[in-house]
């Protein structure tokens, strides 16, 4: 049925861009550029599973501003003469926590240890058709996933025992849309969507929806809700079923 629904969005888009308005409405420089640097305040709900373990993911805000130890949020985006162009999007975090009430199978109390480390690399290219009710980008790309997880059991002398690390990476292949739309001199609207799979993901999807605020000519504030869905299983030794939710804020550099 995904695959299906995949096939049958690839067709529309070509169908629909048959019928757009090739030409922008100025006469735009070669290139421009842009550099937006943001924050999400992300919520992930799913389940997940490594090995044969199984666990209910369920995380907020808060508890990522409690265990985190790093992280970054940066877009670059160009289009060449208002019509063909690219984004790049890159986000990581870098979690750790500790907990002091684990229990083995002997009911003996250990501690454990856990870093976690996620990131998310989107990459699209596309062209701009330009209509009386705004700007459709018609995109297509990948969304590649890297996971990593280290955990530790320690026994109450500080000797490790158990540990378990994983590895995990994938890439999504994608197709979407946007809608750019200009509401006045200082405000434009924003929508996009995509939709894919891979070999082991079953579905992927992200929406993103908001407003641009042109400060000055060379900035911009973006403030929008952004979700992201993906079903992932390897049939080996992980799966990762989540949605990805929060609020954004950017700011957006053009030069």
């Amino acid at each position: 049925m995904v695959k299906w629904t995949f096939l049958l969005a690839s067709l529309l888009l070509a169908s629909v861009t048959a019928h757009a308005e090739d030409v922008p409405s100025q006469h735009p420089p070669q290139w421009q550029h842009s550099l937006e640097i943001y924050a999400l305040a992300l919520n992930i709900r799913g389940d997940s599973t490594i090995g044969n373990i199984s666990t209910d993911i369920d995380i907020d805000p808060a508890f990522i501003m409690d265990h985190l130890d790093m992280g970054a949020m940066l877009r670059l985006e160009g289009i060449y003469q208002g019509r063909w162009g690219y984004y790049i999007d890159y986000s990581f975090m870098d979690l750790s926590g500790d907990t002091d009430a684990v229990f083995d199978t002997d009911l003996n109390l250990l501690k454990g240890d856990v870093d976690i480390r996620q990131g998310v690399l989107e990459a699209k290219g596309f062209k701009r058709y330009h209509y009386h009710f705004g700007s459709i980008d018609y995109m297509a790309g990948i969304r590649w996933w890297d996971n990593d997880i280290d955990a530790k059991l320690f026994t109450a002398g500080g000797v490790i025992n158990k540990s378990k690390s994983l590895d995990e990476n994938w890439v999504d292949y994608l197709v979407g849309v946007r809608w750019i739309n200009q509401l006045n001199k200082d405000w434009r609207f924003h929508a996009s969507l995509d939709i894919g799979l891979s070999k082991d993901t079953n579905f992927t999807s992200s929406l993103l929806t908001g407003v641009y605020y042109q400060m000055n000519q060379w900035s911009e504030l973006n403030i929008a809700y952004k979700s992201t869905w993906v079903d992932y299983d390897n049939a080996d030794n992980f799966a990762y079923n989540t949605a990805s939710q929060g609020f954004l804020a950017g700011v957006i550099f053009h030069f």
